[in-house]
Order: C-alpha cells, then sequence, then structure tokens
C-alpha cells in the first residue's frame, strides 16, 4: 500500500502514522499508569507450570485463581511476543492468525504483540459447538499462526537461534501455547521465558494499512485502538 494519499484536489499528502499500543500501553506506563490494572483473565482450567499439567493440590490451589495484570505487565509480556515473533520471521510475514483455542490472556496478548509489529492479526470465529472455526483462514507459508499444543505434539527446539535455555523464571502466561511457522510449532512458553529476546519497540505506521481481521471483517490501523480498548476493558473473558 502506497505511503501516500489522493486528496480531492489531486494532490498528494502523507499518509496518518499512528501507533496504537504505544498510546495504550507505552504512553501511559512512562506517564506513571504502570500499575492500574487493565486486564483480568479467568483461573486456569488446567494449572500449567513449564508446560507440564501441576500435580502438587497445594500448587494446584495457588495458581487455580482468577489472574490480574497491570499495564506493565501487560507491555512486558506483549512486547516480549513481539519480539519472539520478529525473531520467528514475524516481520516478514503476511499475517498472524490467533487460533480461538488460545486461551486468556495469552489471546490478548498475541493480538496486541500482532499489532504491535505490523502484522495482520486474523482472528477466526469458533463454531458454537466450538469444534471448529466458522470462518475458514488462508494459512500460506508466510503465516504465523498461535494455538493451543495439541495432545501429544512435540514442539522443535533446535534452532541457530537461542531458543533451548529459559532464562527467565517468571511465569509467562503463554503455558501450553504453541506458535507455529515454516512447518514447525515451537513452546511459546519457552520462548517468552527466554530473556536473550529482545522485546520488540513500538513503531509508527500507515494508518490506512489493515490491522485485523475480525470475522472476516477488516479493520484498518487508524480504527484499531477501540477495538483494542474493548479487548482490555472487557478483562479478557469474552476475547474478540
Amino acid at each position: 500500500m502506497s505511503d501516500v494519499q489522493e486528496t480531492s484536489a489531486g494532490a498528494e499528502t502523507p499518509a496518518a502514522q499512528v501507533d496504537p499500543t504505544f498510546d495504550l500501553l507505552d504512553r501511559p506506563v512512562a506517564l506513571e499508569g504502570a500499575d492500574d490494572i487493565i486486564l483480568s483473565a479467568p483461573a486456569p482450567d488446567t494449572p500449567t507450570v513449564d508446560g507440564r499439567r501441576v500435580e502438587d493440590p497445594r500448587l494446584i490451589e495457588a495458581l487455580s485463581v482468577p489472574q490480574e495484570f497491570t499495564r506493565a505487565d501487560v507491555l512486558d509480556r506483549v512486547a516480549k511476543l513481539g519480539g519472539v515473533l520478529r525473531v520467528l520471521g514475524g516481520d516478514g510475514a503476511s499475517k498472524l492468525l490467533v487460533s480461538s483455542d488460545v486461551p486468556e490472556p495469552a489471546r490478548t496478548f498475541a493480538v496486541l504483540a500482532g499489532v504491535r509489529i505490523g502484522l495482520v492479526v486474523e482472528l477466526p470465529v469458533a463454531a458454537a459447538d466450538g469444534a471448529s472455526s466458522v470462518t475458514r483462514p488462508v494459512v500460506d507459508a508466510e503465516t504465523l499462526t498461535i494455538r493451543a499444543h495439541r495432545d501429544g505434539e512435540e514442539t522443535a527446539e533446535e534452532s541457530p537461534h537461542a531458543f533451548k535455555t529459559a532464562v527467565r523464571t517468571v511465569r509467562s502466561h503463554f503455558e501450553g501455547v504453541a506458535v507455529e511457522g515454516g512447518g514447525q510449532a515451537r513452546d511459546l512458553d519457552r520462548l517468552a521465558r527466554d530473556s536473550r529476546i529482545v522485546p520488540a519497540p513500538s513503531r509508527r505506521r500507515d494508518g490506512s494499512r489493515r490491522a485485523l481481521v475480525i470475522d472476516g471483517e477488516d479493520v484498518l490501523l487508524a480504527d484499531v485502538a477501540q477495538h483494542l480498548q474493548g479487548l482490555l476493558r472487557t478483562n479478557g473473558a469474552d476475547g474478540l
């Protein structure tokens, strides 16, 4: 898409540049809004640590509580996930597909991260019985997909990048979630906890670009802020 737009008089003017994740996250954090609670999510159905189901009853009790996230928490995870997606080829990807089976809060983080690094984020809508998607998104070689782990799935860890050792010990909140691209699926929890992957900065982009595809309907970057605000305002319980 061109970086200029035609005016009614035929003159060319620069397209409006916008940065919705900076306005929602980075700027308020810098202006003393870091501790504001902006997202909550239900308690996990199956508590996990490092992608494994928790068996200790005391740990299950400790993890089976609703989750709350400050603006700084959300920014930390969104920027880190953006960095992961860039390392996996997000800068050249055509879109990010966020599957309807991704639980909260990972689903919210994924949407914000995709918008942050300039991907078109596609959100297929689950069927009423939850068995399949109403929409059938096109998945090509340049699509990155964030989805739940499949039963018995082994995720690839071999890579020329530093993906094997998870240095961070804090919870990533991506347990049980995989990122798939280029024919390989990787454990997103491990990547998000690797401190050697650099968080992605925000950047202003052409507001006339597509940013979201929700149930087949395009949302331009200039209009996406209200959708992201609604996602946070609904506390992640209903999703997009």
